[in-house]
């Protein structure tokens, strides 16, 4: 028989449950056995057992010095801060009941503090501030009357806190009023016997003026505390220790309880009074008390958070501050409540029968359960079971927030007793079912704090008025659709609906990362301790996207498992906004819109295929098969209405998918698309065409198009304009971001639904045999690939399967490599890794090649060549009719067809012509369609020729040589190459012998001009109007020897470079030079320079090289020789002339010196530089004057001119 909870745990009865006391109040104990009870049910935590010794050495220290102690104890509500104060006062007291509680610290606490403590003789004070006597009571009335309590308890008498001042005051006010009749009274009663006498008696001691203002109180018949307080709180806590002190105690503690709860009710002013009163009872300046004062004061939260108003003032932000620094701190941890739990209520009957199974629990979940929440672990888990460690952290929180007499303990108790009595053991109690034991159905009643009431009052709501309603709803809607959402399928999802509510108000439960999919059916699934089964994720993940349908305060932000789970409880009514938006979206139109959408973005994931209404909605369709990119077409299509021709694929496609709906009209069927597709077929035979049909959508799952449509117009513009035009900005934003989160919920689980119409119910009526009719793959664009590649393979079945996508640029390489490889002994050849890959993943294919380690072999025998190499013994082959062949049989596209015309004009010596122009064709691989092309065959220069040409086109004009194997293709190529640069070539090598020939004048051709008439010579074949590029080059290889070393062959490679030399002649020194070729003095010189040109020209390129260098060299040796003649020309007649008379040149005339004078027709002179001062030995003074003269003589412009210089020597 399995055992439950109630057998293997000591838990108290349903009866005895509401006997036990939950709450602990600080109140003087009364009965013995109350006490006791206390002392067993006070659970000595973690954090108490670090605190307790703590507390008390430092309270031993300073009662030794006399002096006073502060102390916060700090924790949320239902830590255990009242039970702790409790325990504490009675150790303080020396109450053998709690000293004699078995506990190991117990025992240390009594050996080292219990005689200090009996000796010390505390009167121990216990406040509870929510129990004062009168709502407007101050702090420091509070603590007077907690005081006497304290020592009426004890048998004392009581401390009097009169206002003594007050009083006599009051009587001074009576005297002024009444006269010497007020007096006389007093003296007849004893009081006083005079005026005078009182005024003494007022100004006397403390003592005096108290029994004064007692005799008065007492002649009035009036009560002591009637007449208010002491404001002198200081002076009061002095009389208060001093009393306290005479009736035989050692010291005051004062234990404060709900002090924050006590101030939320204060206003401003009072709540500042209040706090100076606390932080007086440990910080002082009005000398040392009658004995020493203890204050522990229990704290729920940080004063900031809990009045987070009051604390926006300065003043009091500041005074809370220097508040806070008087009292030290102790926290009791929120996790108390797991100690608790393992000692107090989780008490063993049988413990062989409890631990294996806890045991193996904690094993399970060592992996898991740190993932479930964080700080958890498997102690942990031990502690609690059979409640989850995530539900203990959420009954901290979720206590905060209720009734005080709703305890996290109590709910322990009622979830295991009343709710969960018969749980068998080895089994956790899910998350989830702590809601109805928080959340009752009869409701929630009013907390002390408003705002958690409310928060706690909407969620009860949420759930008892639209989420159980709505799940409901749901199972109803499946029995009729027959779907499976089952009754255990509604309770799986109302654990996790409950346990979404829990975390809205559990930090803790809710984590950092918030409440996924897989999260709450960990927290809930009591069966599976390790990974989880991932169908059981999926249907959690579409019951919760279909109830946030229902019901928008549902959120779910992501996708299956990892989506985050949570609900809206607070801001505008977004459901009321749906249902508005959907009455508008609910249409045709409206639920289409929202189809397409989605539809378009799972069938191209890319965002290449786009459907809308009102469109087309047909699309071209690329897929990649084989290793090539293949075009048809798509479209989205009402089956039943299509025309026979809209079956067929348009020119230029290769395929056709059509689409339907999965809706029609009401009274159509699937069976009618499919009907018309197979008449189709029949009417206009066998296409490379399918239908793809899917099942019709249900009218629930018609109604997601509509929430999406809604979910879609609120988040637009127009919508938000429409629907949200009233709200305020913040609820207006939060409306849209809902419908944002909504919308993608929506989407989610509209593109299961398409995947479950399309895919699992879906069909395929194909317009041609043989091609498989199911829907294989869980993707919608990945059976679109699918449905291509079946209809391709059917009509090219005997496509080769490519390794790589056939490019242009690698058809080249594969193409060279066969046309190298026919040429070579037993058609095999080396490779190279970069060519190797083209062979295994073009060549492989093709049938063309037999790889092995480092060559590979053409074969000549495979279907694919055969098609094309039978046609190489025709002398004309119409390569139309070839590429026709290629692709109807084969399939094969424009670049692999253009490779095939490449190998069979190279490999077997066709040459390209335009069927029409006789136009010669250079055939290209490329992706281009190669029609009205004719191969004619044509002579090729023999093997020994070719090779000669590939050194010498290079020899004689520097390019790159031919390609190395020997094709028709590639010598006319070449041919055509050699053309244009022997043009070049030979209009260079023309103009560079008549420049010679001016520069030389008339007689002998010198060696250089005869090697340039002889490199034209050897040119002209390359000149011919021949078309036969066998010829031409054949003609060329005769006129040039076969001598590397020909002079000629220098004069044809560097006419471009002496050409560009002879451009750096100055031509204006030669003409200088020639004109002083008979000065006196410098002629030889001029001559033999001359002579130095002509010599430079006339030799032969290869024996003197004509560079800029040798030209540059000799205008420069002009130079000197023309400033030679300028130095030595002597002055003018006349040298006190100040300017030369004006003396224009002639129109021809060129700048010459004869005899030291200028020489020129004698005309008038224009003065371009004058009274220049120089003194002879200023070099730099020298140089900048020749550089403005140049600048002068360059600004007169490129006509020749005659220049005087007249210079003056000052004596």
């Amino acid at each position: 028989m399995t055992q439950t909870i109630l057998d293997a745990f000591d838990l108290p009865t349903r009866d005895q449950i509401t006997a036990l006391g939950f709450v602990v109040r600080l109140e003087a104990e009364g009965a013995e056995a109350t006490r006791r009870r206390l002392v067993d049910e006070y659970v000595l935590t973690p954090a108490v057992r670090e605190e307790l010794p703590r507390i008390f050495d430092g309270m031993r220290r300073v009662f030794q010095r006399g002096e006073e102690l502060g102390r916060f104890i700090h924790g949320s509500f239902g830590s255990g801060k009242s039970h702790f104060m409790s325990f504490l006062g009675m150790l303080l007291e020396d109450d053998s009941v709690a000293w004699k509680k078995r506990d190991p610290l117990v025992g240390e606490l009594d050996k080292s503090h219990r005689a200090w403590i009996r000796d010390a003789h505390f009167l121990v004070v216990r406040l509870h501030m929510l129990t004062t006597s009168h709502t407007d009571t101050g702090f420091d009335r509070a603590v007077y009357e907690a005081c006497n309590v304290a020592l009426r308890h004890h048998g004392k008498p009581a401390f009097e806190f009169l206002d003594v001042q007050g009083v006599l005051d009051e009587a001074l006010r009576e005297a002024e009023q009444y006269g010497d009749i007020f007096w006389s009274q007093l003296e007849r009663a004893g009081i006083v016997a005079s005026k005078d006498d009182f005024q003494t008696m007022a100004q006397g001691s403390l003592e005096e003026r108290e029994d004064l203002a007692r005799a008065y109180l007492s002649f009035k018949g009036r009560d002591a505390a009637s007449a208010g307080i002491d404001p002198n709180w200081a002076e009061g806590l002095q009389r208060l220790t001093r009393h306290v002190k005479a009736q035989g105690f050692g010291g005051l503690v004062l234990l404060v309880d709900e002090l924050l709860l006590w101030l939320s009710e204060k206003t401003g002013p009072e709540f500042k009074r209040a706090i100076n009163q606390l932080n007086v009872l440990v910080d002082h300046t009005d000398g040392r008390r009658a004995l020493p004062l203890f204050v522990f004061v229990a704290r729920q939260r940080n004063i900031r958070e809990f009045f987070p108003d009051m604390v926006q003032e300065d003043g009091l932000h500041q005074h809370l501050d220097h508040h806070a620094k008087r009292f030290e701190l102790t926290t009791l941890q929120d996790v108390e409540l797991r100690h608790i739990c393992r000692e107090r209520v989780l008490r063993r009957k049988a413990p062989d029968v409890v631990q294996p199974v806890i045991d193996a629990l904690a094993e399970g979940h060592k992996k898991l359960l740190p993932t479930l929440l964080q700080g958890a672990d498997v102690a942990y888990l031990r502690d609690v079971y059979p409640f989850h460690p995530a539900l203990i952290e959420m009954l901290i929180d979720v206590s905060t927030l209720m009734q005080r007499e709703r305890t996290a303990l109590r709910l322990l108790y009622e979830l295991l007793i009343v709710h969960y009595p018969t749980l068998p053991v080895g089994e956790f109690l899910p998350v989830g079912s702590a809601f109805e034991a928080i959340f009752p159905e009869s409701g929630v009643e009013g907390s002390e704090r408003r705002e958690s009431f409310r928060l706690l009052k909407a969620i009860h709501e949420l759930y008892y008025q639209r989420f159980r309603p709505a799940m409901g709803e749901m199972k109803r809607r499946a029995e009729e659709e027959k779907t499976g959402f089952d009754d255990k399928r509604r309770r799986v999802l109302d654990q996790l609906v409950k346990t979404v509510l829990l975390a809205e108000v559990s930090p803790r439960l809710r984590g950092s990362g918030g409440m996924s999919v897989e999260r709450l059916v960990q927290l809930n699934d009591v069966d599976v301790p390790g990974e989880m089964d991932k169908a059981r994720m999926e249907r959690a993940y579409q019951d919760l996207v279909e109830l946030s349908r229902r019901v928008p305060a549902l959120q779910l932000t992501g996708k299956s498992r990892s989506a985050v789970v949570g609900v809206v409880l607070q801001g505008a009514n977004f459901g009321e906004v749906m249902d508005r938006a959907r009455s508008k979206m609910d249409t045709v139109s409206g639920r289409a819109g929202a189809f397409y959408r989605v539809f378009s973005d799972m069938l191209g994931p890319k965002k290449e295929l786009v459907f809308a209404s009102g469109e087309n909605n047909e699309h071209a369709l690329r897929m990649k098969w084989r290793g090539t990119m293949r075009k048809g077409s798509l479209a989205l299509r009402n089956i039943r209405e299509l025309s026979n021709a809209a079956f067929k694929p348009a020119d230029g496609d290769e395929f056709r998918i059509l689409i339907d709906y999965p809706w029609d009209a009401p009274g159509h069927t699937v069976e009618e698309d499919r009907q018309r597709a197979r008449d189709a077929r029949k009417r206009e035979g066998a296409q490379f065409t399918l239908c793809w049909l899917p099942r019709h959508l249900t009218p629930s799952e018609e109604s997601v198009l509509a929430d999406l449509a809604a979910a879609q117009y609120i988040a637009s513009p127009v919508g938000q304009e429409d629907l949200l035009g009233n709200l305020a900005m913040h609820d207006r934003q939060q409306v849209v971001e809902q419908a944002s989160k909504h919308e993608a919920n929506l989407v989610n689980r509209l593109r299961d639904i398409l995947r479950e119409v399309y895919k699992n119910h879906g069909e395929v009526v194909p317009l041609n045999s043989d091609v498989k009719t199911d829907v294989p793959e869980p993707e919608l664009d990945k059976n679109l690939e699918r449905f291509a590649h079946e209809l391709l393979d059917k009509r090219y079945s005997q496509h080769p399967s490519f390794g790589m996508e056939p490019r242009p640029e690698d058809l080249q390489k594969l193409c060279d490599w066969m046309v190298e490889a026919a040429e070579s002994e037993g058609q095999r050849k080396h490779f190279d890794e970069a060519t190797a890959k083209v062979l295994r993943g073009l060549g492989i294919p093709l049938e063309l090649v037999d790889i092995g380690q480092t060559t590979a072999g053409l074969r000549r025998d495979t279907r694919y060549l055969k098609a094309v190499s039978s046609h190489a013994t025709e002398a004309t082959v119409r390569w139309d009719t070839v590429n026709e062949q290629l692709v109807k049989e084969f399939g094969l596209q424009p670049a692999v067809c253009n490779f095939f015309l490449a190998f069979l004009a190279r490999a077997y010596g066709f040459r390209a012509l335009h069927t029409v122009t006789r136009e010669t064709l250079e055939v290209k691989i490329d992706s281009k369609l190669r029609t009205s092309v004719t191969l004619e065959r044509a002579p090729l220069l023999e093997l020994a020729e070719w090779s000669r040409l590939r050194e010498l086109g290079p020899s004689l004009f520097e390019g790159q040589a031919p390609a190395s194997h020997r094709t028709l293709a590639e010598q006319d190529r070449y041919a055509r190459h050699l053309r244009e640069l022997a043009t070049k070539k030979r209009i260079a090598l023309e103009g560079l012998h008549g420049r010679i020939r001016t520069l030389l004048g008339e007689g002998e051709p010198p060696p250089r001009l005869r090697s340039i008439r002889d490199a034209l010579q050897r040119l002209s074949p390359l000149a011919s109007s021949s078309t036969d590029s066998c010829t031409v080059l054949r003609e060329l290889l005769i006129r040039w020897p076969d001598d590397t070393a020909d002079p000629v062959r220098v004069v044809v490679r560097s006419v471009e470079c002496v050409q560009r030399a002879l451009e750096g002649l100055d031509e204006k020194a030669r003409n200088h030079l020639g004109r002083i070729v008979g000065h006196s003095a410098l002629g030889d010189d001029v001559r033999a320079h001359f002579e130095t040109l002509h010599e430079l020209l006339g030799t032969e390129e290869h024996e003197r090289s004509l560079t800029d260098k040798a030209i540059a060299s000799w205008n420069a040796e002009a130079h000197r020789l023309i400033e030679e003649v300028l130095r030595q020309t002597p002055p003018l007649t006349n040298p006190s002339a100040r300017r030369p008379s004006p003396m224009p040149p002639a129109p021809d005339a060129t700048v010459g010196f004869s005899g030291g004078k200028a020489t020129g027709p004698s005309e008038e002179w224009k003065v371009i530089l004058a009274e220049e001062r120089l003194q002879a030995g200023d070099g730099d003074a020298l140089t900048a004057f020749w550089r403005r003269l140049r600048e002068k003589l360059q600004e007169q412009g490129a006509a020749p001119l005659e220049i005087e210089i007249r210079v003056r020597v000052k004596k």
